[in-house]
């Protein structure tokens, strides 16, 4: 087996057992175990757990970046709307291709070293920050009302990782209506349409 595939095999299995156990209940047999190689093989690849399972979480955030592109106006642009949408879809379509991995993300990093902490908080920003920047172009076309678009942004940023939270463990809706829902959240809240005008005026 080449190099490449045989550390692909490894990671493969690491990311079920961690998504399964954690970090911290994991251990090198184990995954040399399932991978069915032996344990000096595993060295030659990984110094050790750690850096192996910094690379599963180095994968999850290139790849959820990825799929986050910023909003562009211009002739012949999607509307931000539609954009918006796109960006949504692009990364609950990953969730559910990749569930191991984003549930690595989500519950079994936080903690676990201190510059992978700040790696992952700083991928959040960047996320929270396209947002406001979607949000800022959409007060400025009259799209979206006047708000404090950091607080709205992180709003929106906490119903998307509990949604794709939900995903990732198989719960909750299919792809296409949780992303509608998020987006239909994000661009109205809950209130009845004849609700936000009173409330828009001071009613």
């Amino acid at each position: 087996m080449e190099r490449q595939a045989r550390r692909a095999q490894v990671l493969r299995h690491a990311k079920r057992i961690f998504a399964r156990k954690g970090y911290h209940r994991t251990n090198v047999a184990e995954i040399v175990s399932q991978a069915r190689i032996a344990r000096g093989t595993f060295y030659l690849y990984f110094d050790n757990k750690k850096e192996l399972f910094e690379e599963l979480l180095e994968q999850v955030l290139r790849e959820l970046a990825a799929r986050i592109r910023r909003i562009q106006m211009g002739p012949g642009e999607p509307s931000p709307i539609e954009q918006l949408r796109a960006n949504l879809r692009r990364v609950m379509e990953f969730v559910m291709a990749e569930r191991e991995l984003v549930d690595i993300l989500l519950n079994h990093s936080v903690g676990f070293d201190k510059n992978l902490d700040a790696r992952i908080q700083e991928f959040y920003e960047r996320v929270a920050a396209q947002i406001k920047r979607s949000l800022d172009l959409g007060i400025a076309m009259g799209l979206v009302r006047s708000c404090d678009t950091g607080v709205a942004a992180r709003c929106i940023l906490g119903g998307v990782k509990e949604s794709v939270a939900q995903l990732s463990r198989g719960a909750g809706a299919e792809v296409g209506e949780v992303v509608e829902e998020v987006l239909n959240f994000g661009l109205r809240g809950v209130a009845q349409p004849e609700l936000s005008g009173h409330l828009a005026a001071g009613v």
